[in-house]
């Protein structure tokens, strides 16, 4: 029960469970109701086969994510009357309940209570999975990301059945979706393109970390590198803006990795005549040149053959008047107007209405900010910015030491796409809400703790232990 390789088989089904299940951000889909009770089975079983020393000096990650829980418990602390009618921006309720007749009762802070809850409870994913992850061995470790590869190829598999399918078909795995699009295993197709890009940047890692030694290191590297090109005509496809500008730096570092990568930094050239020049060919840059012209291919043919969605959407007029760029005062005021103690963990749909402008009403409503940083701050408050401070503090001390010590490291390479991963999801959030959803949850806090695993003086190639952290 407690063997190393059973705890990597736990970490791989809950992952593979929260891929299947943790792909929408809605509060009602009815997949959460057993993947939200299945993570507390497996925190108990995390607990349970905890190993102090495999812990120790790890647990940066664990801090942070018990401060968010500490934050969003005590949003539901109710408070008397006399404190929360002096918050900022309850007037309006004090006064509903005086005109009522109704005696001011104990509220908490937060003005969307059921939202809140919801909020903790959606915690506990990312807490299961640093938990499971903690608990690895350092050879599974890098493994760990391998089935996060996986999973993620297998969502953009299923995105390429959903192209060829039905509109409104059976993969189709939620009710409110986007219908027609690969959005492959989330329900929103800007998650799915996010999802991609990491994978991009993962796939990028793996084929850089190879070395000639390796079992089939030829299929595993070349396999990995033809995989990261043919995603790129599926994220186009896909519609998402945000996965468009973020598909380019993921290639760039594909390309970083290739060229610094083990397999095809090798002395192996050969000398090429014509007449009186000779020249000197390394089978990288012959790799590098072929790889270049496929993807400019690619590009090209889905663009021509595609109606290329998401380069319509980035320069198209339609983009001036998008609702997200018109909300974006709105939001400062909002952020102004409750601060320092914010609205509360998942109160955004609700708090909204009162600051909606005549100019903002349309048939739809607004689910979420779409600038999640800005949410984050509204409903969070200073606790909330407080804490987003230290995170980013904490990354750019470990960035740093990273820096120091060398980025072309087994451990450098792995702690930039990690960081790169982690890096993609936070530019996303400002147009966009990904860290909300479940999978991408999960997937960061992975990425997190696989950062403070090789961004730290002990870690496996910079302390004593022999393990190295390539992927296998």
């Amino acid at each position: 029960m407690s063997s190393p390789k059973t705890r990597f088989y736990a970490f791989l089904l809950f992952m593979s469970c929260v891929f299947l299940m943790g792909g929408g951000s809605r509060s009602d889909i009815q997949s959460l109701m057993i993947l939200r009770p299945l993570s507390l089975v497996f925190i108990a079983y995390a607990s349970i086969v905890t190993r102090p020393e495999i812990w120790s000096g790890r647990l940066a990650p664990l801090y942070f994510l018990a401060a968010l829980t500490a934050i969003v418990i005590l949003q539901l602390i109710p408070l008397p009357p006399s404190v929360w009618g002096n918050l900022p921006h309850r007037e309006i309720y004090l006064e509903i309940a005086s005109l009522a007749g109704i005696e001011q009762p104990w509220r908490p802070l937060t003005l969307s209570p059921s939202k809140t809850w919801n909020s903790l409870w959606s915690l506990t994913i990312p807490l299961a999975a640093v938990l499971l992850y903690l608990n690895l061995e350092p050879k599974n470790r890098s493994k760990a990301i391998i089935s996060l590869i996986i999973l993620a190829a297998v969502s953009a598999l299923v995105a390429v059945f959903q192209i060829a399918g039905s509109s409104r078909g059976p993969l189709y795995l939620y009710r409110i979706t986007n219908f027609g699009t690969p959005v492959g295993l989330f329900a929103n197709r800007n998650h799915q393109a996010v999802m991609l890009a990491c994978l991009v940047l993962m796939l990028g890692w793996y084929a850089g970390t190879k070395s000639h030694r390796s079992n089939l290191a030829s299929l595993k590297v070349n396999g990995a590198i033809a995989l990261a090109v043919l995603l790129v005509p599926l994220i186009i496809i896909t519609g998402s803006r945000a996965g468009l500008v973020l598909m380019f730096p993921a290639l760039f570092m594909v390309g970083i990795y290739v060229l610094f990568g083990k397999y095809y930094s090798r002395k192996s050239e050969t000398n090429f005549s014509l007449g009186t020049y000779t020249w000197n060919i390394s089978v990288r840059n012959v790799i590098l040149m072929v790889v270049a012209a496929l993807f400019s291919f690619v590009i090209g043919l889905t663009l021509l053959l595609s109606r290329s969605l998401a380069f319509d959407r980035l320069f198209g007029k339609d983009i001036i008047s998008d609702m997200r760029g018109q909300v974006s005062s709105t939001l400062e005021s909002m952020a102004q107007g409750y601060f320092p103690f914010g609205s509360g963990f998942g109160s955004f749909e609700h708090v909204f209405k009162q600051f909606e402008t005549y100019e903002l009403l349309r048939p739809t409503y607004l689910n979420q900010a779409h600038n999640d940083w800005l949410q984050f701050v509204i409903e969070g408050g200073l606790p909330a910015i407080l804490l987003l401070i230290a995170l980013l503090i904490w990354l750019v001390k470990r960035s740093v030491f990273v820096i120091r010590l060398g980025v072309w490291t087994s451990a450098g390479k792995a702690s930039i796409m990690s960081l790169g991963s982690l890096s993609f999801c936070a530019a996303a959030s400002i147009v966009d809400y990904p860290l909300r959803v479940p999978t991408l949850m999960a997937f960061a806090a992975v990425m997190l703790s696989f950062f403070a695993d090789n961004s730290r003086e002990n870690s496996p190639v910079r302390g004593n232990r022999t393990t190295p952290v390539e992927p296998s």
